[in-house]
């Protein structure tokens, strides 16, 4: 017998006689996947926007200026809780009208998003630095969201008027409850951002409430109103004092043609501010104080056909008109358009306006009483998931521009 096969043979006769030896040297186990849930899912997203513009003002003088206000970066983390609710983190700055400048000034970019977010179904609990919540019952389809800022948005009446993203964003704690993702209503407390340095309260300065619908996502375009909603704002200018002034605002977006190719929606709003007692100006402050009612109206053409390059046209017109002072007003107007060229990259233009009265003008723009803006440029926005296990209600992108809907 050959020596291999006495070799194979003493070896079957060891395993049959003394199993346990088969088992002497186990196999490493088999590692366990970790839980991908354990990791939080990424959002990065960011808007860029780059123009070309040249301002004109009624003394004929003109200025051609490179103009990337706006553009902002983003990130968030978001994580499922043990009670199926979402937690959130997001952290965002934007470029400001003086990052244009090309200084180092501090004020170049601003942090408009930092918040710690709760979502349920039906609850959410946020607290940081967010958008105003005054400023998003209904949203104006200028190019930038401080174009006509203070005829379309409640004003921030401890503002010196050197940023005008302080009337956009706050710093905000809120609890939002809805009904069937549909109905919301909204209680919060901020602390307006107080550059005016009026008094020495550095605490809560504004408390407010709102009411909102929202048509179900994917049906907007077959809704003939797709978005309403009403609230109201009391700002306590002096910790001292009871009074302050009343913010009344309500609007909504109404679809004159129903179609997924060929939208036509108008978007209209009033704001309404009483309590000041100015009836005149010292300063630019008084002039986001002072009592008055702003209205503007909007109405967009959104071309969308299938597997081609949409664009839309929209005419943005707002008034205001300080109550207490006689011949004080504002007009603005704004002509926008905007071409898909790619997924999320814009061809953009607008032709903007706005008038004042001499008074306001002096503090507001001081020796220009009429200006307008011509710009012409290119637009990115983008929004990138990574670790994706929860469905988000809303992307960050909702917080930015997105000029033509995906």
């Amino acid at each position: 017998m050959s020596r291999y096969l006495k070799l194979i043979l003493t070896s079957f006769f060891l395993c049959v006689m003394y199993p346990i030896a088969s088992t002497a040297t186990l196999a490493q186990p088999v590692p366990i996947p970790e839980d991908q849930s354990f990791s939080p899912q990424i959002e990065l997203t960011g808007v860029g926007i780059a123009s070309l513009g040249t301002v004109r003002t009624t003394d004929r003088q003109s200025e051609t200026g490179i103009n990337f206000s706006d553009s902002a970066l983003l990130i968030g983390a978001s994580q499922r809780l043990y009670d199926e609710a979402v937690g959130s983190f997001v952290l965002g700055d934007l470029a400001t009208d003086s990052a244009n400048q090309g200084t180092s000034k501090s004020a170049a970019y601003f942090t408009h998003q930092s918040f710690v977010d709760y979502q349920s179904k039906t609850l959410e609990v946020l607290i940081g630095r967010t958008d105003n919540k005054t400023a998003h019952i209904v949203d104006f389809p200028t190019l930038r969201g401080e174009d006509l800022v203070t005829l379309t948005n409640p004003t921030n009446p401890f503002s010196n008027g050197a940023n005008t993203e302080e009337h956009r964003y706050a710093n905000v704690a809120s609890i939002s409850v809805n009904q069937n993702l549909s109905f919301f209503e909204n209680f919060h407390v901020q602390h307006l951002i107080n550059s005016a340095n009026i008094g020495t309260d550095s605490g809560l300065n504004s408390v407010g409430a709102s009411f909102q619908y929202l048509s179900p996502p994917g049906l907007e375009n077959f809704t003939t109103v797709p978005s309403y909603g009403v609230g109201y704002e009391f700002i306590k200018l002096d910790t001292n004092s009871l009074s302050g002034l009343s913010q009344i605002y309500g609007g909504a977006t109404i679809n004159m043609n129903k179609s997924v190719t060929n939208l036509v929606d108008l978007r209209i709003q009033d704001i309404l501010s009483v309590g000041s007692t100015l009836t005149g100006f010292q300063n630019v402050t008084d002039t986001f104080q002072a009592d008055s009612n702003a209205a503007a109206v909007a109405i967009r053409y959104l071309h969308k056909p299938f597997g081609s390059p949409s664009y839309q046209v929209a005419l943005t017109g707002a008034y205001k008109n300080y109550l207490r002072m006689n011949q004080i007003n504002s007009f603005g107007f704004a002509l926008t358009g905007v071409k898909t060229l790619g997924q999320g990259f814009d061809l953009i233009g607008q032709f903007q306006g706005q008038s004042r009265s001499s008074a306001l003008a002096s503090y507001q723009t001081p020796g220009v009483n009429f200006e307008n803006t011509v710009e012409v440029g290119l637009a990115f926005n983008f929004d990138a998931l990574f670790n994706k296990h929860i469905n988000p209600r809303r992307s960050l992108l909702n917080q930015n521009h997105q000029y033509v809907p995906n």
